[in-house]
């Protein structure tokens, strides 16, 4: 990085829509360069996307409010406007946007208050008063806790009249709302009715703030919105709108503390992830902003200084992290007679039901949890998909949490496939059918999220919505350090709207004591069809560290799907062997491709064309001479140097990366055994030996190729197995544990490969 200028304006760490939103105004309003710093290697916290073939999710937004009905929702809206430059579309879920299951009956949820209230009474006749009186406590606790919002924009005196103005409404707000269901509502089944999305804020009614369930509540009264084209998007505009005004985005960036001098913070410290030797680096800038949430800064980010909120937050519960499983479909859900909907499914009244069958989860038996399906709501091409939601506590997996993400032991894996049968059984009791419609399984638990979030005890939702949450004096936008600030849903609420809202927070209290009128003005006064477009990317292109231009100086179409691109950069780029690129396709489509070779300032992809989207069309009709702008490199699945021999697991392209790894490997003289398993759809689809037959003269390479539907049986017999690749693993390896196995390519694929090799002793598997 000795090509890069470390000093910037603002640092914001964490690239969560809290740091987006923050760095998005910093960067839009009071024209600062601002630096943002994620770990991970996409952006967007738990806005951002994951593939998987054809099949795409949505890590931690599921739906949002319809935003079009009141104030502070289009304010919202407005907000989403703003900082995405008017590029941000919106899709509505069905008018019945959720459905509420019990053992005994369903509530169909439509938009609207009167509508909700309506399925109510039809369900609970004898239950109107109470109904009645809920609603309206709705209201008043929601308004408790807007007062709580607005004290995070402002600075005394002012922020002491707004808390004081909310002692009137304390008492509810602050209720467990357990405490507040059993003492106004007698009925219940009523009771686990109202509880019953308690999944929308991560804390069972037992446990959470009346207040926090008033918020979320109201706040899909009037239905629910999905962003046109998937979540992701959200993070992608907002970043090209901080780029756009001088910002950047570094990515696989994980700060390790918070520089500090004289009790003024001045930079942060990093750990470069993507560079071989993970260099530690700091940046410099007059304004920190931490977006990793108040555990994450003040008790590992910054050191023991004896602040109070340090002090209590050592001994603050953690709260609940999640349980995520992703399914991949082989059809739409429509056979169902889904609609796109979300399901809540509830197996039981007690609202302590959750906490009393909580161990109940890893055993295989499971009684709530949330399902959607984002294929059906995000409006764009490709693979049907849903995903499953529960909450889960962290001590149930924290026996592994010293093993690294692939690489733990069989009976983590197997606690995994328990919890998911038990909810894919839960679903299957009331949706028949559903089980015949998965192709695909994956799931994330809590350590899945602390490894990508780095939120303590990977707690889903940041800190808890219970009642001590909002006693903390200290849990604001200012922090004891001088020029350190935080944003972020610990400063306000769990949610998307909270989140996004703290970056006018915190952006607001940066600007001093008018800050708030400095922000809305600008916010409220942009009209996106009055802005000019800017092209600004050569200037931020040329000088951003992990994003480049490449010019494309060779283009061969290897068969009559595959076409190989080879792109040529200003000054050699530097990869471990099987990292990867994401390129951008089109306006905000990034596709990410895996390096099948790096020569001097030469970088080769080979992409399929067949999915016949963005990136297909993107190989079809780039020429020699254009340019591309690349996100590189990127770290997910990378070779590791060990005495081992090799088994590179592949179907289609997914033997890229490992040609990479070959070449690298031959470059350094490195004797290995290497067993290629190579699976294909046809002979036509056989392209692996153009690429590993020049390294059998130097390098002990066995090819073993399977065709699954080969054209030419008798040709087949001499060159070829027929079948799926999986089915040879066994066959061709007796020790399991003297080989470095490396998977990529389909989906089921890899699932079906991982699974064998776990249960063959494999200890070594990357993917």
């Amino acid at each position: 990085m000795s090509d890069q200028n470390f000093s910037f304006d603002a640092i914001v760490v964490g690239s969560g829509l809290g740091g987006l939103s923050t760095a998005g105004l910093l960067s839009k309003i009071n024209k600062k360069r601002v630096l943002v710093l994620e770990k991970h290697y996409e952006i967007g916290g738990l806005t951002h996307e994951f593939k998987r073939g054809a099949y795409s999710w949505d890590v931690g937004l599921h739906y949002i409010g319809n935003l079009e009905k009141r104030f502070l929702d289009n304010m919202g809206l407005q907000m989403f406007s703003f900082l995405t430059e008017g590029n941000l579309k919106w899709n509505k879920m069905p008018e019945i946007f959720e459905k509420l299951i019990f053992p005994d009956f369903t509530i169909d949820v439509k938009g609207g208050v009167k509508n909700y209230k309506k399925a109510l009474f039809e369900l609970f006749p004898k239950d109107k008063k109470s109904i009645n009186r809920y609603i309206k406590d709705v209201y008043l606790s929601r308004i408790w806790y807007l007062l709580y919002f607005f004290s995070r924009f402002f600075k005394s005196p002012i922020k002491q009249a707004i808390i004081f103005l909310s002692l009137f409404l304390k008492k509810k707000a602050l209720m467990t709302t357990e405490e507040y269901l059993n003492k106004y509502i007698k009925n219940e089944k009523l009771r686990a009715v109202l509880a019953a999305r308690w999944g929308n804020y991560g804390v069972p009614a037992t446990d959470s703030a009346f207040a926090v369930h008033a918020l979320i509540e109201h706040h899909y009264y009037n239905g629910g919105i999905f962003p046109d084209g998937g979540a992701e998007k959200i993070s992608i505009h907002i970043e090209q709108t901080i780029e756009k005004y001088g910002g950047r985005i570094f990515t696989n960036f994980e700060v390790l503390e918070i520089l500090i001098k004289d009790n003024k913070a001045y930079g942060v410290k990093a750990r470069n992830l993507s560079s071989i030797d993970r260099e530690i680096v700091e940046f410099y800038a007059p304004i920190v902003v931490s977006a990793t949430g108040v555990q994450s800064t003040y008790l590992k980010l910054l050191p023991d200084m004896g602040f109070n909120i340090q002090k209590e937050l050592k001994k603050f519960y953690t709260g609940y992290s999640g349980i995520n499983v992703y399914l991949g479909l082989r059809e739409s859900p429509e056979k169902l007679g889904i609609k796109g909907e979300n399901y809540w499914i509830t197996e039981g009244y007690d609202l302590d039901m959750f906490n009393k069958k909580l161990n109940d989860l890893s055993k295989g038996q499971a009684c709530y949890c949330f399902l959607s399906f984002p294929s059906m709501k995000s409006g764009k091409p490709g693979g049907h998909t849903a995903d499953i939601v529960s909450i889960i506590p962290y001590s149930l997996f924290e026996e592994w949490k010293n093993e690294y993400w692939k690489e733990r032991d069989n009976q983590y894996y197997d606690v995994k496939d328990k919890i998911c049968e038990g909810l894919l059984d839960l679903i299957e009791k009331y949706i028949p059918g559903f089980k015949e419609l998965i192709v695909y399984k994956e799931v994330a638990t809590p350590l899945t999220f602390k490894h990508f979030t780095g939120k303590k005890d990977g707690a889903f939702y940041g800190l808890p919505e219970i009642p001590a949450r909002y006693k903390i004096k200290d849990l604001q936008v200012k922090t004891p350090v001088k020029n350190l600030y935080l944003t972020g849903t610990d400063i306000i609420s769990n949610g998307i709207l909270p989140a996004l809202f703290s970056g006018m927070a915190t952006t607001s209290y940066i600007n001093g004591f008018f800050g708030i009128i400095k922000v809305m003005s600008k916010v409220f006064a942009y009209n996106p069809k009055k802005q000019k477009k800017r092209d600004v990317a050569d200037k931020i292109y040329r000088k951003c560290y992990d994003k480049k231009y490449g010019v494309l100086v060779k283009k061969i179409n290897v068969s009559p799907n595959l076409i190989e691109l080879t792109f040529r950069f200003d000054k050699n780029p530097i990869f471990i062997p099987g990292q990867h690129v994401k390129i951008n396709v089109a306006f905000s489509e990034w596709r990410a491709y895996s390096v099948a070779k790096v020569e001097n300032s030469e970088i080769t992809v080979v992409i399929d064309t067949r999915p016949s989207g963005y990136g297909s069309k993107f190989a079809q009709n780039v020429n020699i001479g254009d340019k591309a702008i690349f996100r590189m490199p990127i770290t997910d699945l990378t070779y590791r140097k060990t005495d081992r021999d090799i088994a590179f697991i592949a179907t289609g392209t997914g033997i890229v990366p490992f040609l990479h790894i070959i070449d690298e490997i031959n470059k350094d003289k490195i004797k290995k055994n290497i067993k290629i398993f190579f699976g294909c759809m046809s002979e036509s689809d056989n392209f692996i030996e153009r690429y590993i037959n020049p390294y059998k003269k130097t390098m002990n390479i066995e090819n073993i190729i399977c065709i699954e539907k080969p054209i030419s049986k008798n040709e087949c017999e001499k060159e070829f197995y027929t079948g799926r690749v999986t089915d040879l693993i066994k066959e061709k390896i007796s020790d399991f544990t003297k080989y470095d196995f490396y998977i990529c390519g389909h989906p089921n694929m890899t699932e079906s490969a991982v699974k064998l090799l776990r249960t063959m002793g494999a200890d070594k598997i990357y993917y």
